[in-house]
């Protein structure tokens, strides 16, 4: 899988390299930059990584230099390292009927400086989303800031849980994509609309889809009493 943007390629990472490199640009990003304070940084090597790696897709974008300048983690929930990871901060227990192997999480979203408002942040997107496709997956979480949640509702990222509190990042918004819920999609216009047509994907029940997002009602209404 490769997308090319003008001077920006994207793609998996298979090669040590290349994992290396983007473990490199999340330490300038996260470490460096942001001033995080990860406990799995390598601050002798300048690199970011965790167990949850071993079996991750990470996604790469390269510019014309071959430097990565772009990247993100996806990881199935059948992994039993990822799913005890996330069991808790994700609330996977509102999603206990759906089969784990076709719900994933996106995390490590990291662009460089230079480069984070030009097409590199679209294309980790996209190449998420087809890596998503390809492995049958249903469901996509991911966390963000609030500042980025205007980014993640815009793809079709729906909040489903209320806020959560990290030690390290603080604040964090608790997200989910349907990938099959086309309706969902074209109202809010995501880029993933397009590529679930050429693709054929076939839609998702919208009855399925408010059964799904049930407990984020629930949720809602329990907030307001």
């Amino acid at each position: 899988m490769a997308d090319i943007v003008g001077e920006f390629v994207s793609r998996i990472a298979h090669s040590r390299d290349d994992r290396l490199k983007a473990f490199r640009l999340r330490y300038e990003v996260y470490i460096a930059e942001q001033g995080k304070s990860y406990s799995q940084a390598d601050t002798a090597n300048r690199t970011l990584t965790d167990e949850l790696d071993a079996d991750a897709h990470v996604v790469i974008v390269t510019d014309r230099s071959a430097a990565v300048v772009g990247t993100v983690r996806i990881n199935w929930m059948n992994s039993i390292p990822t799913f005890s990871r996330y069991e808790d901060e994700l609330e996977l227990s509102k999603f206990s009927h759906i089969n784990r192997a076709t719900m994933a999480v996106c995390s490590r979203l990291a662009a460089s400086m230079a480069h984070r408002h030009s097409h590199v942040r679209a294309l980790l997107f996209v190449a998420a989303y087809e890596a998503g496709l390809e492995r049958g997956t249903m469901l996509c979480f991911a966390t963000c800031a609030p500042r980025l949640l205007p980014l993640f509702t815009r793809y079709g990222f729906r909040e489903y849980a209320v806020p959560v509190r990290d030690t390290i990042v603080g604040m964090l918004h608790r997200t989910v994509l349907v990938l099959n819920d086309l309706e969902h999609l074209a109202s809010v216009n995501s880029p993933f609309a397009v590529i679930a047509r050429r693709r054929g994907v076939v839609p998702a029940s919208q009855s399925w889809v408010a059964r799904l997002f049930a407990a984020e009602v629930v949720e809602e209404s329990e907030a307001a009493v």
